[in-house]
């Protein structure tokens, strides 16, 4: 599954590939959050991640790693990542840019985590990350467990060319960042269980996990200043703002095949038309451009944060068409 961004092709929401949480994926709830809990950090304020590792995961003649694999396996049907494992593909040039780019971009990535470290205080980070980068059935950049991020190398070649222009230098760092993100998230979870009865309280939790993650990864041109937002960012909150209520709405009490048909495109698609991902990240943009301490209480908050942060910055009339919303789902449990 591809997810267009900021960043262009993504990763599969949190809420979905690593919660495993929403009624189409086949893990259960207790099964996911105990991985979770098993692999967590612990606590402890002063906690950092200390090395992020680069693991090549395909060899010099072109096979796959058991490690790339393993990745593949977590994400894809067995007969496609048996297809992976047969081909034999060794790196291009345009790849070895990539790898090259992501190997000197660790030391900047370190420095950088503390800022995101913080907002999730006192849950710890991991300790250690590992990087792996391959080059077949991949996603530009996505997680794994909660210590693992993947790249495939073939997938940044094709959506953002030439590793080596500053354009990209910048790129890398805003997708890996996207994606520790992630994982701070993983190890946030045990400790703070979220509401996911309903369709509607899972669609908040995908907007949680993806909101944050998106606003981390957004390009320059969706900055707000002193809170008022950019003008990409307005066009796009007039034209976002409606649907999400319309599509929160519609999932009240949707079963799972429509639920699914409503929110594939919450955080999925081209960037610019993510109804649910986008728009939270753009409240989230213009609240923290006026308020340091807005990113921080949106993560402590969990899912309930989305809720406020819609009434804070929905025009009245579609906040309350959204609590309307919010009761049906809760009569449909």
């Amino acid at each position: 599954m591809s997810r267009r961004t900021d960043l262009g092709q993504g990763r599969r929401p949190l809420a979905r590939a690593t919660l495993q949480l929403v009624p189409r994926l086949p893990a259960s709830l207790a099964t996911a959050l105990a991985l979770l809990a098993a692999s967590a950090a612990p606590l402890g304020a002063r906690a950092a991640t200390e090395r992020i590792e680069v693991h090549l995961g395909v060899d010099a003649a072109g096979t796959p790693s058991a490690l790339w694999l393993e990745l593949l396996a977590r994400r894809l049907p067995e007969e496609r990542v048996a297809e992976g494992a047969a081909l034999v593909r060794p790196l291009t040039r345009e790849e070895r840019a990539w790898e090259e780019r992501i190997r000197e971009r660790t030391a900047v990535w370190l420095a950088r985590l503390p800022e995101l470290v913080a907002l999730f205080e006192p849950v710890a980070p991991p300790r250690a990350v590992r990087v792996v980068l391959g080059n077949r059935l991949g996603e530009d950049a996505f997680t794994h467990d909660p210590t693992t991020v993947g790249f495939d190398l073939s997938r940044l070649v094709a959506l953002y060319g030439d590793a080596r222009s500053e354009e990209n230098r910048d790129r890398i760092d805003r997708l890996y960042l996207h994606e520790h993100l992630h994982l701070l998230q993983k190890a946030w979870f045990p400790e703070h269980p979220q509401p996911m009865a309903t369709p509607f309280e899972l669609a908040e939790l995908e907007i949680w996990t993806e909101g944050l993650g998106n606003h981390r990864s957004m390009s320059a041109k969706w900055r707000a200043e002193g809170g008022t937002p950019s003008a990409a960012a307005r066009a796009a909150l007039d034209r976002l703002e409606p649907r999400y209520v319309e599509r929160m709405t519609a999932l009240a009490c949707a079963p799972p095949e429509e639920a699914r048909r409503l929110t594939a495109d919450l955080s999925n698609g081209p960037f610019a038309e993510k109804w649910g991902a986008l728009t939270a990240a753009l409240w989230l943009e213009r609240e923290a451009s006026a308020d340091p301490t807005a990113l921080r209480r949106f993560v402590q908050g969990g899912a309930a944060e989305v809720r406020e942060l819609a009434r804070r910055n929905l025009p009245p009339a579609l906040f309350a068409d959204l609590e309307r919303a919010r009761v049906r789902a809760a009569a449909c449990r």
